[in-house]
């Protein structure tokens, strides 16, 4: 499988590749000045690549198998293959193109990740790629599933199973800011766009959609007599997708009726009415697709909080009404974490919460809420009047002002 190497060597290019029995050969085809693109031109040119044409599968290259996944695998969504793609070929094949997978060593790879000064989750997303990449090229069968290792026991022939410990984390500690019912009304109020600016946010903020799901909703989805929005599709990074993010992501979504008669009024507004016609369409583009999120949250939903006070931008950077520095802030914020937290605040039953964010697991949905400064500020009162004397309090409070003055 492996196509072979180039090698520069005593002022000569080298071609090298492994025979049938894993035996590394050579071959001068140039000077050692000559360009990658020259030198492989030549090694067609001369037929050398037959020679690898038998060759082990344990003898694949990184590249080699990085350019079969990105041609062969069936990825679930578009948006996937594009983020995949371009850590494969910015951060991936730099480095490791030429290595053959099966030499590949965990020690040497951890090293190597863990010198890039990024997060620690950016640093296991690196990680999780080239682990599945590897572990695709396990199950089509282009590489063994276990090798000997230096004990002479077997191990899984993915290193990146063996990549782990500090450094690497799934989970980025960051927590979103959720508004108050209070805070959603003065952002809403703040938006002066015309073009359906308004009409987008209030959907979003009512109905746990995604910003992708929104966007990509056309005025045939909105199924008006039972008041349900039904998810066919997505718009993410500027690319639509079938169905949604997750299978249970595709189910109806509950449109409250005050909603749906802000969306009748902006339907008899709007340049595309049809029913074919996204409901959120861009005018710069004639209809042809929806409006772009990162422009909308740029253009209208930051300034609009920063406007009504929920942010304070200073020196370029977002900051919370409590001095807390704010990484994201967008149509998330708005919506679903909002949501979520205002109605675990209501005591609504965890499982409509669930179903609401249409999440498939339980613990996603807590993640999802977060607990209001009023909701925290009543629970720890309510405590220290469980706890204290109805007499003690006012000793409490003779005391505490004795001792300020």
């Amino acid at each position: 499988m492996a196509r072979g190497w180039l090698r520069r060597k005593r002022g000569a290019t080298l071609f090298c590749w492994r025979n049938a029995e894993g035996k590394e050969r050579s071959r001068t085809i140039g000077p050692a000045d000559m360009s990658g693109k020259t030198a492989w031109a030549t090694v067609g040119e001369l037929g050398l690549d037959k020679l690898t044409a038998n060759t082990d599968p344990r003898h694949i290259t990184f590249g080699e198998l990085a350019k079969k996944y990105l041609a062969e695998h069936r990825f679930n969504k578009h948006s996937t293959k594009k983020w995949q793609t371009r850590i494969i070929n910015k951060v991936l094949l730099p480095k490791w193109s030429d290595y053959i997978v099966t030499e590949l060593n965990a020690k040497e790879l951890r090293q190597w990740l863990l010198g890039f000064h990024i997060s620690d989750v950016t640093r296991d997303r690196y990680r999780h790629v080239m682990s599945h990449l590897i572990q695709w090229g396990i199950s089509e069968e282009l590489l063994p599933q276990y090798l000997r290792g230096f004990d002479g026991t077997f191990q899984s022939a993915n290193p990146c199973t063996r990549v782990k410990g500090n450094g690497f984390s799934q989970h980025s500690g960051y927590e979103a800011l959720a508004l108050d019912p209070e805070d959603s009304i003065a952002l809403l109020s703040e938006i002066d766009g015309k073009t359906g600016e308004y009409e987008l946010m209030l959907l979003v903020a009512t109905c746990g959609l995604r910003i992708s799901e929104a966007l990509g909703l056309k005025w045939r989805d909105i199924l008006w007599d039972k008041a349900l929005i039904s998810i066919r599709q997505t718009f993410v990074q500027d690319t639509l997708q079938e169905g949604g993010k997750t299978k249970l992501s595709g189910t109806r979504v509950e449109v409250p009726r005050l909603v749906l008669d802000v969306l009748a009024s902006w339907r008899e507004q709007t340049l595309y009415a049809g029913d074919d016609d996204f409901v959120f369409a861009s005018y710069k583009l004639h209809g042809k697709q929806p409006r772009a999120a990162t422009s909308l949250n740029r253009d209208y939903v930051r300034p609009a909080a920063i406007r009504a006070g929920i942010l304070i931008e200073r020196d370029g950077k977002l900051y919370s009404q409590d001095g807390a520095k704010i990484a994201r802030f967008g149509f998330h914020n708005l919506g679903r974490h909002s949501l979520a937290t205002f109605l675990m605040d209501e005591q609504e039953n965890p499982a409509v919460v669930q179903a609401i964010l249409r999440h498939s697991k339980m613990d996603m949905t807590l993640y999802y809420s977060h607990s209001s400064k009023k909701a925290k500020r009543a629970a720890v009162e309510n405590y220290a009047k469980r706890i204290t004397p109805d007499a003690m309090r006012g000793q409490v409070r003779v005391q505490y002002s004795q001792a300020v003055n």
